[in-house]
């Protein structure tokens, strides 16, 4: 079959190369937006007990997702003084009309958003968008929010951490094309000293990658997908497609070395090299089809898109390629280059036999079979001490701290993690649902005593909810305080009533 398919990548070389060409000059447009149409986030699973607490939360108490902390730092006030709020105040003040905002709740309102020094504080800024549109709106919130004279500004929080990653790996993303073409050929003219046989196996990985990218694009308006689809479309793309074009390159012109016709030769590189680069882009994407059974939209996103790209670059190694050398022929090794040799130059054919010479790898697979035991056992404790590090790895999910240090949500996530308590802007959130009504006395007890149980817990910091919300409270307390809601007098137990609870839903905050 596939001495057939190199035949006729020879008979139909035009054809097959100008439908390449064809699907690249579609696609080249289409490639650079790929972006546009991706998610950031996607690191939970729809499935996880998690996800359905926050789902719960949402639904029940309409919790916000959508959070900006704006943080302000002060060299000289204090978070307590009247001219640190007063110019809060003023920085805020077109945030605050904002139609996109449903609620700013102030280090005046909650005084754990003051830092541990007191010349910090921040606010939350509740946007409207769900998470994923949120990041469309930071432009503008910049643009609202005013710069006042005696205090720096940092903006934080999932919308601008989101924003980050998609920048981040689009920025990372062009300078890993920049870097990555340059490189493969200059190693790809050491392996084959001519500027055409160097060429073909970079433009076959580079038209596999943008045919891909426009196809994640097509794909991203009708399922979601994560930006890390990105980096790994570009990755595999450029790896793989350059890796068997270089084997089907190679193969080419030690069969025409053999003194086989170009079309003999097309043929036999595709029936040997052209098999062997089959079955390792099928294993590949068995690999990667494992990925897609996954809820996690990350992962599923790298799954199918590895996949979509290992196929296309199969794909081009089996018809663009062979119909290319069909065209191009002897003149493969034309433009030749004068380069320092990395070892002695052996003849890859003797006398136009099947010999292969006593070169470097010649000698190391003849030496690997006559002492399998040697090679073996030292190779493999090798890869075990590789590998032991591995045994203490510890997985979380992803937050600010994987981004590089200058950007704004790594910058605010390093401010709160240093200067203010890191336990109140990451608390544990519980869903809880009672029989009935969440405030009847009988469930202000049950409340209560699972409170107690959490707080005695060595690890947890503070408890925040309807029967914590005063320490010095007792039960009986608490129970005579529910007993009749719309009498509470107290702004801050009112308020974190109307926040936590709603019917037989509670939240609790660790």
């Amino acid at each position: 079959m596939f001495y057939h398919l190199g035949k006729i990548a020879t008979r139909y070389r035009w054809l097959i190369v100008g439908l390449w060409m064809v699907a690249a000059a579609i696609a080249l447009p289409f490639a650079p937006q790929a972006s546009q149409v991706l998610q950031s986030g996607g690191f939970t699973s729809p499935d996880a007990e998690s996800q359905r607490a926050i789902n719960l939360l949402v639904d029940k108490l309409h919790l916000n997702l959508t959070t900006v902390q704006v943080i302000f730092t002060s060299k000289h006030y204090t978070a307590d003084d009247p001219r640190f709020v007063q110019q809060t105040q003023q920085a805020l003040a077109k945030v605050q009309n904002w139609s996109e905002v449903t609620q700013i709740i102030s280090f005046t309102d909650n005084p754990r958003q003051i830092s541990l020094d007191r010349k910090a504080a921040y606010v939350n800024v509740l946007l409207k968008p769900d998470p994923d549109s949120a990041p469309k709106l930071l432009p503008e919130l910049e643009q609202r929010l005013q710069k006042v004279p005696d205090l720096q500004e940092s903006v934080g929080g999932g919308p601008v951490f989101y924003e980050d990653i998609q920048s981040v790996s689009e920025r990372d993303l062009r300078r890993a094309e920049t870097l990555a073409f340059p490189f493969a050929l200059i190693a790809l003219l050491f392996v084959f000293r001519s500027v055409i046989a160097a060429i073909l196996p970079a433009l076959v990985g580079g038209c596999a990658v943008v045919v891909a990218l426009a196809l994640i694009f097509v794909l991203g308006h009708v399922t979601p997908l994560s930006i890390f689809v990105l980096n790994i479309t570009t990755l595999f793309g450029l790896g793989l497609g350059v890796d068997y074009s270089l084997f089907m390159v190679s193969r080419f012109r030690e069969e025409v070395a053999r003194g086989r016709s170009i079309e003999d030769a097309i043929a036999v590189t595709v029936a040997t090299a052209g098999r062997a680069v089959t079955f390792s882009g099928l294993t590949v994407s068995i690999g990667l089809f494992g990925l897609t059974f996954f809820r996690i939209n990350m992962l599923h996103s790298v799954g199918l898109g590895g996949m979509l790209v290992v196929i296309l670059a199969v794909l081009a190694a089996l018809t663009l390629l062979p119909a290319l050398l069909a065209i191009i022929g002897l003149r493969v090794n034309a433009l030749p280059v004068r380069l320092p040799r990395l070892r002695r130059r052996v003849d890859t054919v003797i006398n136009g036999s099947n010999n292969l010479s006593h070169g470097f790898w010649y000698r190391l697979s003849q030496f690997v079979m006559r002492y399998p035991v040697r090679v073996f056992v030292p190779v493999l404790l090798l890869l075990i001490s590789f590998g032991l590090p591995f045994l203490g790895v510890r997985f979380s999910a992803p937050d600010a701290s994987i981004l590089p240090k200058d950007v704004p949500s790594r910058a605010a996530y390093d401010l709160l993690a240093t200067r203010f308590n890191n336990s109140d802007t990451t608390p544990i959130l519980l869903a809880v649902q009672t029989t009935g009504s969440a405030l009847t006395d009988a469930n202000i007890q049950n409340l209560y005593t699972y409170v107690r149980r959490i707080e005695a817990d060595p690890r947890v910091q503070r408890v925040d909810s309807i029967v914590s919300a005063d320490p010095r409270f007792t039960l009986a307390q608490y129970r005579l305080l529910y007993s009749n809601p719309q009498l509470i007098a107290d702004p801050y137990i009112g308020s974190l009533v109307k926040s936590t609870v709603a019917g037989n839903t509670v939240m609790i905050q660790v």
